[in-house]
């Protein structure tokens, strides 16, 4: 069956909103650094501003501590591997076995009588086992890549860029490239997709075509990538997915969020069904106007950090939650290997970059501040949607070392 033939077979198979059962939820990693934020009217998500004046009044509860845990993978880490250029190339990309799993494990399994959430498998597979086995357990039980991983490179000061969505990695690229413009190390193109020679998307053909090795230069470039809390980014995805949508009403009305957290990739599936989201408008690159553009904004991290035997790939993560002092830090790192002559990148106080629809309602001026803002979702919708997420996102819980939720006040 072609892609084409798969991807039609996906959007007539809708029916994949499934039932689980799913526990009740504790998180044991909890942010200790809560800014209390000032804050006006209303958001999107319904929080007034007298909300969040009550929350940052009191201290924070299970579900702010949820929301805005951190991940333990942070800073320095040990690459051992390198990203397989068919998981990073848009000339090679295979998106059938992305289409191949939805349709069968969210679709026909349905079809079938077989209820089963493909999901809670990846957290049965990791929860079976332990360590390093378990993170390779729920890896390799995760959906395939639906796009490719955002890889850029500074070809100037030697180093890679993973940019994993809904991560603030906007706010790092811009940082970097403010510099560099400012000291003419880098110029943009005026065409708005004509890019920039500052940060350039890793092409490997394109790489092989100049007499180059991709894989040369994973091994020898400085790699750095940012993460984000798995529930957090989950709920930031659900939004701004639906932002994206032209047409909201009748079949693309937004689903409920336990709707969503039961199945992310439902987004997905209504934009293509019911072509929720028209002609992309307000969207930006050409890249994004592509059907799997609601799947790769919340699918798992996880793929796009290892190698085909699950060993990591980068030598550094920013975490959200720490992004400003994250990113002071990732500079020092670059600095200290760039290549000789070249002057030491400052970023002075960094600028959040792209900030979601609740944090800018908010006015809400920084990540940590605006860590906990989605805790009320899942105050709503309580134990079923954390639960549901976990086994969505058990490869990222598993590679970052987040835990799974256990019992409400644990």
């Amino acid at each position: 069956m072609t892609a084409a033939g798969l991807l039609a077979a996906l959007l007539l198979g809708l029916a994949c909103s499934r039932q689980h059962a799913a526990g009740a939820s504790d998180a044991t990693d909890a942010a200790q650094r809560l800014r209390g934020p000032r804050v006006r009217a209303s958001g999107p998500a319904g929080r007034t501003g007298r909300q969040l004046h009550a929350a940052a009044a009191r201290e924070p509860d299970y579900y702010d501590q949820l929301v805005s845990a951190p991940s333990k993978l942070a800073r320095q880490t040990k690459k051992e591997g390198v990203l397989p250029q068919s998981k990073y190339s848009l000339e090679s990309f295979d998106v059938l076995p992305f289409q191949t799993w939805l349709r069968e494990h969210t679709m026909l399994s349905l079809a079938a009588g077989n209820a089963a959430n493909a999901s809670a498998t990846a957290a049965a597979a990791a929860a079976a086992t332990s360590g390093t086995e378990a993170a390779a357990a729920a890896l390799r039980a995760a959906p395939p890549l639906s796009y490719i991983c955002g890889v850029w490179i500074n070809p100037t000061y030697k180093f890679i860029f993973i940019r994993n969505r809904k991560t603030a990695s906007s706010t790092f690229v811009t940082a970097i490239k403010k510099f560099m413009l400012a000291n003419n190390l880098c110029n943009v193109s005026s065409d708005p997709l004509g890019g920039n020679t500052c940060m350039v998307r890793m092409e490997p053909e394109e790489l092989l075509r100049r007499g180059h090795d991709p894989d040369g230069l994973w091994a020898s470039h400085l790699v750095l990538t940012s993460s984000r809390n798995p529930w957090a980014r989950a709920a930031s995805g659900y939004e701004f997915t639906y932002s994206k949508w032209h047409h909201k009403g009748g079949g693309c009305a937004q689903p409920s969020f336990l709707q969503f957290s039961r199945d992310p990739f439902i987004m997905g599936k209504l934009s293509n069904l019911f072509s929720c989201v028209g002609h992309r408008e307000g969207v930006g690159s050409r890249y994004e106007g592509h059907w799997n553009f609601d799947f790769c904004h919340v699918e798992p991290a996880a793929r796009c950090l290892v190698d085909e035997a699950g060993r990591l790939v980068v030598d550094f993560v920013i975490r959200y939650e720490r992004l400003e002092e994250d990113i002071q830090a990732a500079v020092q790192l670059i600095n200290q290997r760039r290549p000789e002559g070249l002057p030491a990148i400052t970023v002075g106080e960094v600028a959040w970059r792209n900030k979601g629809s609740a944090a800018a309602a908010s006015e809400l001026s920084s990540t940590s501040a605006a860590a906990t803002v989605y805790a009320p979702k899942y105050r709503a919708c309580g134990p079923p949607c954390a639960a549901a997420l976990a086994d969505f996102y058990a490869a990222d819980l598993a590679l970052f070392g987040w835990a799974r939720p256990g019992g409400e006040g644990e």
